[in-house]
């Protein structure tokens, strides 16, 4: 009994390393079976016990890299490189990964690192002649393009299974121009491996390029075999179909993609929305009125009714959407198809100015099905628009999960977080929602934006990379690209970009080609070729703004008397042209021809007073000139003209009017009807907030400006910090104050106002030194005139005084 004791306990007592290797074992056993989410759960359990175990860390970093999970994978092979320096793969893995996302030091630094381990490395010196491709076509050098195919077609004849190899060799035959040299170079690429999304897309650009159009429906018919999820290879295979006049094949294909539930009807779904982007609205209005006939009273006719009355709303044709939506609702049976109509008939209250309606459809919903996701998002979203954003991270919570890869769930949290004032945690969502889209190009266009109103532009690059590689096509992908590129003074990279749009169908894109193309002529010196490639885009598109940028270059390149005689000659052709007369206008103000400026301006605005670019114009004129009251009077008449639909940026002028002129109350209800209608805009959040905070003694408005200017808490802008900081010292929350007044005193210094906001946060806290200090500053910089907001400073000094001496 004593030895069986023993051995029980000595069975019991493994050490770490060997429940590491159990663990181990387990994951292979699972990745062996295709379980691969319960193998990954397995491996982060070996790191539970052996953070240095090499086969597990490789193992996950691979599985990782396989499910597309990039970042992550990174990170995998990065830490596995630093724990065994001498491996050669991780170092080569972590190359490739920088290539391809646009980081190209630490592309040249792995790379170093594999061949100083591994000399004459393949893998390394196919990254080698990808950076020397890089650097050809940042110079324009075309010369070195046909020595850099060449050793890249020798590295892949010695060793066809380096997909660098074979990346760089098509595209220095891209380069070149040598299409279907780089459509062979590619066939021979996809049949090492037939997976690769990049160079499928490639092949189609080709195929369509080389006008192949017989070979398009066959090679988008393999794309979505080899990526059945990719939503934008079985867009691109409806749209063919539709393009070829041949609806019919476009809904025998949608319905036989799958036999899941509900799959038909979304394959209608899709079809609809190709008739409407390819065919107009009228095409898909068309199809759905046949779809409703053919299924009266059925779950799939109630949703192509919604999709019908969605075409309605998005037409502008409010009250007939409305109105279909609530017919649909009549004779709804419960269940969860009627409870999402609800979140879609709420969305349409909503968005014709009904919250209370459309919160009496969505409490419906919820209450039918408290975890119904998309009805979790609305209210998720309207409580982020009213500054809850705790309660709104609860609901994305609940909906998560029912749904944990929910992108717009994802995106919303991003949101929540940026009123929280967490950036940090913002950002991480938005990474998840862009690879939960399965890299979508909405969600890119979030992602990017942020980074880059977060001065993270490296980052921001490395994304676009990635994105545009799954959505070669998308307009605003390419022009966030474009704009980096012109920025940088990357010319190449910023024609290569004009170059696809100009191929591109969508009507934005050739207007953006020739724009793009304009910057490079502007950025490079040439002026007078930029100003003509302009002219060819306004002769073409007889766009007011393309002949606004040619006036606008002339103007950069110190040609006013061109930019006159130009305008006044477009002016001559279509003299009635409201546009070229604001322009006009506009131009003779920047020549300094204000009362010529003012009559055109009046001239436009007496002929229609509820139009808001000209009213903008002459209040911007009239206020620039002293004559504030005339200004106003603008505004005023302009937003009564327009009713219900103010312009929200001469609201904004009427809010700063009535503070200037010290209607407070007036200029706070002013900016809380534009703070409802754009409760995201950081301008008027701050305006707002601060009004509350200064002006407003009742806890509950300084609880208000609070929520509101959370969202600056880790603002760079020091104004927002003030806000935040003034609202927290107004709550008596002095600790709080006290950091966000120094941050703003500091970018601040000579603002007198935020002088003594921070001074009377040290006095709160106890240092009355530091206070003496602050608050004589505030008054020397405010002079005699003490502003609005620190009238009592010279009293609190003294007041100040006295309590010190008193110590």
């Amino acid at each position: 009994m004593l030895a069986l004791c023993v051995g029980i306990a000595l069975a019991g007592c493994k050490s770490k390393e060997e429940k590491a290797e159990e663990y181990y074992t387990s994951a292979m056993a699972l990745v062996a079976k295709g379980d691969v989410p319960r193998a990954m759960v397995e491996l982060r359990n070996v790191f539970e016990y052996d953070g240095a175990h090499q086969a597990a860390r490789r193992e996950y970093a691979d599985l990782l890299l396989a499910s597309g999970r990039i970042q992550e994978a990174y990170s995998q092979y990065l830490r596995l490189s630093e724990q065994y320096p001498d491996l050669v793969a991780p170092h080569r893995i972590l190359a490739e990964l920088s290539l391809r996302s646009g980081n190209l030091e630490a592309a040249r630094r792995q790379m170093n690192d594999t061949l100083e381990l591994k000399p004459g490395d393949p893998g390394a010196q196919a990254i080698g002649l990808a950076l020397r491709l890089h650097e050809a076509l940042a110079r324009g050098d075309a010369s070195a393009y046909g020595p850099i195919a060449q050793k890249a077609r020798a590295l892949v004849t010695s060793d066809p299974g380096i997909p660098t190899g074979w990346h760089v060799l098509i595209d220095a035959l891209n380069a070149q121009d040598q299409k279907p040299q780089a459509l062979d170079a590619i066939d021979a690429a996809l049949a090492q491996n037939p997976v690769q999304y990049r160079l499928q897309v490639m092949r189609l650009n080709l195929l369509s390029a080389l006008g192949k159009q017989d070979e398009i429906g066959a090679q988008l018919k393999v794309m979505q075999k080899l990526f059945p999820d990719d939503e934008k290879t079985r867009s691109a295979l409806v749209a063919w179909y539709v393009l070829r006049d041949d609806p019919d094949g476009a809904t025998r294909y949608l319905q036989s993609l799958s036999a899941e539930q509900n799959k038909d009807a979304q394959g209608y779904v899709e079809l609809v929305q190709m008739l409407a982007e390819h065919q107009g609205p009228a095409a898909a209005a068309r199809e759905l009125d046949a779809l409703i006939a053919q299924n009266p009273g059925t779950h799939e006719g109630r949703m192509f009714g919604a999709m019908r009355a969605d075409l309605d709303f998005n037409a502008g044709r409010v009250a007939e959407a409305i109105a279909r939506m609530k017919a649909l609702l009549q004779d709804a049976p419960a269940g969860e198809q009627t409870d999402r109509l609800r979140v879609s008939y709420a969305r349409m209250l909503d968005g014709a100015g009904q919250r209370k309606a459309a919160q009496s459809q969505l409490d419906a919903a919820l209450a039918s099905d408290p975890d119904l996701v998309p009805a979790l998002r609305l209210h998720a979203k309207w409580l982020i628009e009213q500054d809850e954003p705790d309660a709104a991270l609860v609901a994305l919570r609940r909906a998560l999960q029912q749904a944990p890869q929910d992108p717009e769930a994802l995106s919303l949290m991003a949101q929540a977080d940026l009123r929280q004032g967490a950036p940090d945690l913002a950002a991480n969502r938005l990474s998840q929602a862009y690879e939960a889209s399965n890299h979508g190009p909405m969600q890119a266009r979030s992602y990017v934006d942020f980074l880059m109103e977060h001065d993270r532009k490296s980052a921001a690059r490395a994304l676009l990379a990635n994105a545009i590689q799954h959505n070669p096509d998308d307009p605003g992908l390419l022009h966030r690209q474009a704009d980096l590129a012109l920025a940088e003074n990357d010319w190449v990279q910023a024609q290569r970009i004009a170059n696809h749009l100009e191929t591109l169908p969508q009507p934005e894109a050739h207007g953006l080609a020739q724009g793009i193309r304009a910057a490079i002529l502007l950025g490079r010196g040439q002026s007078d070729a930029a100003i003509d490639t302009l002219k060819s885009l306004a002769d073409t598109s007889r766009d007011t703004r393309a002949i606004a940028a040619v006036v606008q270059a002339q103007l950069a390149a110190g040609n006013p008397d061109a930019a006159r005689s130009y305008l006044a000659q477009k002016l001559a052709a279509t003299p009635q042209d409201r546009g070229l007369r604001l322009l006009s206008a506009n131009l003779a103000a920047l020549n300094g021809d204000t009362q010529t400026a003012r009559d055109e301006l009046r001239a436009l605005w007496s002929e229609q007073p509820a139009q808001s670019a000209p009213a903008r114009q002459l209040y911007r004129l009239l206020a620039a000139s002293g004559d504030d009251a005339a200004a106003r009077e603008v505004a005023d008449k302009t937003l009564a003209a327009q009713g219900a639909t103010p312009d929200p940026l001469l609201m904004l002028y009427k809010a700063r009017s009535q503070e200037r002129s010290g209607d407070i109350d007036g200029a706070i209800a002013t900016y809380e009807t534009l703070y409802q209608r754009n409760s995201d805009n950081p301008v008027l959040a701050n305006n707002l907030a601060s009004l509350l905070a200064q002006h407003r003694d009742d806890t509950a408005s300084l609880k208000r400006a609070e929520s509101i200017a959370q969202r600056f808490r880790e603002s760079p802008e020091p104004a927002f910090k003030d806000t935040y900081g003034w609202a927290e010292y107004r709550l008596g929350n002095y600790d709080s104050a006290l950091p966000l007044l120094a941050a703003a005193a500091a970018g601040l210094p000579d603002n007198p106002v935020a002088q003594y906001h921070y001074a009377l946060a040290l006095e709160a806290t106890g240092d009355l030194p530091g206070a003496t200090k602050a608050l004589d500053h505030a008054i020397a910089l405010a002079g005699n005139a003490l502003p609005e907001g620190m009238t009592d400073a010279k009293a609190r000094r003294e007041a100040l005084a006295a309590k010190t001496r008193g110590q």
